[in-house]
C-alpha cells in the first residue's frame, strides 16, 4: 500500500493464534476449551480515551489501563475531523504507535484480546462483510489490515464515491486505525467480539 507504512514490528516471536478462556460459557458455547493461565484483554474505544481492561487469573481482579489516546483527539489532531488523506493516516499511525507499543511490555503473553465496544464491532463485522460464525466470531488480524488498505486506496481517491463497506465518518477510520494498530503492535491474531451479556472479569 503506497505511501502508508506497515506496523513496526515487535523484536520478539509472533504470539501462537490464542483460544479464549474468559467468558468460559461463551467460550465454550463457541466450541473452544479452556487454556490454562490464559489473559483476556477487553479494548475499548468509548469515551474520552481507550481503555483496556486485563484480567490475568481467575483469583486476581482485572486491571483497567486508561491509554493516552482518543477517538475525538485523534480524528481532530490527526484528522482535522475529516475523513483521512493518506499523509494525515501517516500522522495519526505514528500518534496510535506511540500510544499503544508501552503496553504491549504489560500484556502477558499469548493475551486475548475482545471486544464489546459497538463501534469496534461495527468495523470487525465491516472486515468480513458483515457477518461472523460462532457465538463469540473471531476476526483476524488480516482482516483488519485489508479493510484498512481499502480506506487507504480510498483515501487517495479523496472520497469522491464513499464505499459503503467502509468507514462512514472520521471518527470510525479513527477507530480502524487504532484496532489495525493494536493487533500488530499487541501481537494478537485475532480480535473476539463478545456479546453485551458476557462479563470482561472471570
Amino acid at each position: 500500500m503506497s505511501g502508508i507504512p506497515a506496523p513496526r514490528r515487535p523484536a520478539t516471536a509472533p504470539r501462537s493464534p490464542p483460544r479464549p478462556r474468559h467468558p468460559a460459557t461463551a467460550a465454550h458455547a463457541a466450541g473452544h476449551g479452556p487454556v490454562p493461565d490464559q489473559a483476556l484483554a477487553l479494548f475499548a474505544v468509548e469515551g474520552p480515551v481507550c481503555t483496556l481492561l486485563v484480567s490475568d487469573s481467575d483469583t486476581s481482579p482485572p486491571v483497567r489501563h486508561h491509554l493516552p489516546l482518543g477517538l475525538q483527539s485523534l480524528s481532530q489532531r490527526s484528522f482535522q475531523l475529516r475523513m483521512p488523506t493518506p499523509a494525515q493516516l501517516e500522522t495519526g499511525i505514528m500518534e496510535v504507535e506511540d500510544a499503544v507499543m508501552p503496553l504491549a511490555r504489560l500484556l502477558p503473553a499469548h493475551t486475548l484480546l475482545a471486544t464489546r465496544d459497538p463501534l469496534l464491532r461495527h468495523l470487525a463485522l465491516q472486515a468480513v462483510g458483515g457477518h461472523a460464525p460462532g457465538e463469540v466470531p473471531a476476526i483476524t488480524r488480516e482482516a483488519i489490515e485489508a479493510l484498512f488498505e481499502r480506506l487507504v486506496a480510498q483515501s487517495s481517491r479523496h472520497y469522491s464515491h464513499q464505499a459503503p463497506d467502509l468507514p462512514p465518518d472520521p471518527r470510525a477510520a479513527a477507530a480502524l486505525l487504532v484496532l489495525r494498530e493494536i493487533l500488530h503492535h499487541w501481537q494478537c491474531t485475532h480480535l473476539w467480539l463478545l456479546p453485551d451479556s458476557v462479563d470482561a472479569a472471570p
